[in-house]
């Protein structure tokens, strides 16, 4: 260990060192949990602290906490850092010092955010934490203040700052390991095996994996009828109990469980990734807002349902490698500037030639195939409340609001106005 690290001066050098470099806020608490250092000297408190030793405190007594179950390096001679993100999905990473420096105390870096949030998302996790969305506001413009870091820098911060304080090297694996310390779930042996002579007694066993392997092949093939043929195969007692208290909740898991499962089958059956990604988000969401069972299970069949259809209604279009790649990127920078150039750099083609095989394989030329795939998105946008016409045309790049009126009638036949008023 460096000689410096023994003097608080070498504590505030890396600290300082830390957030120069990060530029995520820095605490050293001390062994009594008092503040010694923080950088910035004011930080952005959460709307619900409204002091600033709200959060700090909070933080304290978290890492306080575990402090005789904080993980050690292989030798055991010093403190490995410990990451925590809090409900409110603010990120920290805390080291607690060496005994032998003297000083002795915990540094802390946070809070961060692995993302930027958004509206919506704020919106969820007042209502998670039955707090008042009149307070959304607020607790954006909180979160628009913290530093955005990705898992990675996150987790290069921890592994700079324990190099820095014990001058020896840590890898990502034992930095991760050392997170995930806590008590696993405990079931006791004989309730687990009664449930199991329970179920074997009334031949109440979960499917054969044979089965589930069928049904999913059935989708990576885009076969709706074999998928409904083989998902009538499975009796209700064969499916799993996922929530102790609610048949509900059980429910909705199993249904989230096998859209997953769907979503994967769907990708290796050659849909586009982006857009299965994107039906696995939407049908889980509407799956989350039922409220009886009946309802889940026809969302759950429904949602197999499309992934299959997609999967066929790709297969049969026989496009080239070519036409797929640029229509996937169309499909996920639909809200970007989108040009033949870009095009034909992202497939790594001349632009002529790009654009004479893409209409000889869609029937479209590139702008009117853009075009189009813009006013299908208008379509979906025009059905959610509270988005302007004007809003729309602005963010699908359309010049005004006539020319957006004038290819939309083109594609549909009639108004983006009408349109909404038919819905």
């Amino acid at each position: 260990m460096l000689d410096y690290l023994e003097e608080t001066e070498g504590l505030q050098y890396i600290c300082k060192l830390i957030y120069e470099a990060y530029q995520i806020p820095v605490c050293w608490l001390d062994s009594a949990g008092n503040l010694q250092l923080a950088l910035p000297p004011s930080m952005e408190e959460r709307p619900a602290a409204p002091t600033h030793a709200g959060m700090l405190a909070e933080i304290a007594e978290f890492v306080f906490g575990l402090e005789n179950n904080l993980p050690r390096n292989t030798g055991g001679t010093s403190f490995l850092p410990y990451l925590h993100t809090t409900g409110f999905l603010e990120n920290f990473i805390m080291l607690k010092l060496p005994a032998e420096l003297g000083t002795g105390g915990t540094i802390i870096l946070g809070p961060s955010l692995a993302a930027s949030m958004t509206e919506n998302t704020v919106a969820s996790l007042m209502n998670d934490h039955n707090l008042p969305l009149g307070h959304v506001e607020e607790w954006l413009q909180y979160y628009r203040g913290l530093p955005v870091l990705s898992r990675t820098r996150w987790y290069h911060a921890a592994l700079l700052l324990y190099s820095l304080v014990n001058g020896q090297a840590l890898s990502v694996t034992e930095l991760l390991l050392a997170s995930t310390h806590h008590e696993p779930v405990q079931h006791t042996e004989s309730r687990s095996d009664l449930d199991h002579s329970y179920r074997r007694e009334n031949t109440w066993l979960h499917h054969e994996p044979m089965l589930e392997r069928e049904m999913f092949r059935h989708i990576v093939i885009g076969d709706k009828a074999g998928l409904l043929r083989s998902q009538a195969s499975f009796s209700e007692e064969s499916f799993g109990r996922l929530s102790k208290k609610s048949q509900l909740r059980s429910k909705k898991n199993l249904a989230i469980s096998s859209i997953t499962l769907a979503t994967r089958a769907a990708i290796d059956g050659g849909l586009f990734w982006e857009i299965a990604y994107t039906l696995s988000d939407f049908h889980i969401q509407h799956i989350e807002e039922l409220k009886d069972i009946p309802a889940v299970d026809k969302a759950q069949l429904a949602a197999l349902c499309d992934f299959a259809d997609h999967v066929r209604d790709n297969r049969r279009s026989k496009l080239s490698r070519t036409s797929a790649l640029c229509q996937n990127y169309i499909f996920n920078h639909m809200y970007e500037e989108l040009t033949l150039n870009k095009l034909a750099e992202v497939a790594g083609l001349n632009a002529s030639y790009l654009s004479q095989l893409f209409k000889k394989e869609n029937g479209i030329s590139v702008s009117d195939y853009i075009q189009r795939e813009r006013i299908e998105e208008a379509k979906r946008l025009i059905e959610l409340p509270g988005v302007t016409l004007s809003d729309i045309a602005t963010r699908l790049h359309f010049n005004d609001q006539s020319y957006f009126t004038k290819v939309f009638k083109k594609y549909t036949g009639v108004t983006p106005r009408q349109f909404r008023h038919d819905r």
